[in-house]
């Protein structure tokens, strides 16, 4: 038997760093929004261990999350089999889209129904604690106001849909680095998590895109000037507002309409300076 799960990917509509906490982890408050683009999981029972196999180079089994996800559920729970876990990737690893992360949680709802572990949704988020801070979300989907390390969660019912449009600069971030380089004396003073949250609730698509906030940009985009440049061009193109997601580098716009999400795309595309120094460009959706 083979059990497929869909494994989405994650922007921040809103990110505010609000400390540094003693553990060394830090607050936020943060807005996340699911989208459609997703890795697909595939599981299935085998005699002993863990299997894992990938259609691009990934790290090392043991610092992958899917492969810690399995590992802590057959550790934890008595698991006697193994399991293969095979990842087609669509989402573009260390970009700041959770794609890791959506890999653990597909990984974690797969296991718990291909084993007959019958965890609720609640203490999968509890595992997901000890493998990393997305993961919770990840298993949470939609759209959530995020609080704590990012794992503490209030789901958002209703918010206006709109077309995504994702633009991975050729390098990689990871978020251990863009947390080491935060920018203190800038973070945690715009605290636009709290007019985000208005403006769901209004349903109001631009003032929504008025209030796309991360506290990395600060440090981030002094590093890598890019960030600004793929966000100018968005814009100039017709997004509504743009914004890097999570620790980066991936800039997403936003835009009501597909037609919009095309002509941003294509503006990205067919400019030879974008085209060399970009290597993920991708239209998707809210879901």
């Amino acid at each position: 038997m083979e059990l497929i799960q869909k494994a989405y990917s994650k922007i921040n509509l809103s990110l505010d760093i609000i400390k540094r906490l003693a553990s060394g982890y830090h607050k936020i408050e943060s807005v996340i929004q699911e989208l459609e683009l997703h890795d697909i999981i595939k599981l299935k029972k085998i005699e002993k261990g863990i299997k894992l196999k990938c259609n691009i180079n990934i790290c090392p089994d043991n610092e992958n999350l899917a492969y810690k996800a399995a590992n802590i559920l057959i550790e934890n729970y008595g698991i006697k089999e193994g399991v293969e876990i095979t990842i087609e990737k669509r989402i573009p690893v260390v970009a700041g889209l959770g794609g890791g992360s959506s890999d653990a949680a597909a990984t974690l709802k797969g296991m718990n129904k291909l084993f007959n572990l019958n965890l609720s949704e609640k203490e999968l988020i509890e595992i997901s604690n000890n493998i990393g801070m997305d993961v919770a979300f990840c298993l949470f989907g939609g759209t959530a106001y995020a609080t704590g390390m990012g794992n503490e969660l209030q789901k958002i019912e209703k918010i206006p849909e709109f077309y995504v449009v994702l633009a991975k600069p050729n390098f990689n971030i990871s978020t251990e680095d863009a947390y080491n380089n935060i920018d203190y004396e800038k973070t945690g003073k715009q605290l636009k998590t709290a007019e985000m949250l208005n403006a769901i609730k209004e349903e109001d698509i631009n003032k929504i895109a008025e209030n796309m906030h991360n506290d990395f940009e600060y440090s981030i985009c002094k590093e890598h000037p890019i960030i600004n440049e793929i966000k100018k061009k968005m814009i100039q193109n017709g997004a509504l507002n743009a914004l890097m997601s999570g620790s980066g580098p991936t800039v997403f716009g936003i835009t009501e309409e597909k037609a919009v999400a095309e002509n941003i795309y294509n503006s990205l595309t067919k400019n030879p300076y974008f085209k060399k120094n970009l290597d993920f460009v991708y239209i998707t959706q809210t879901r």
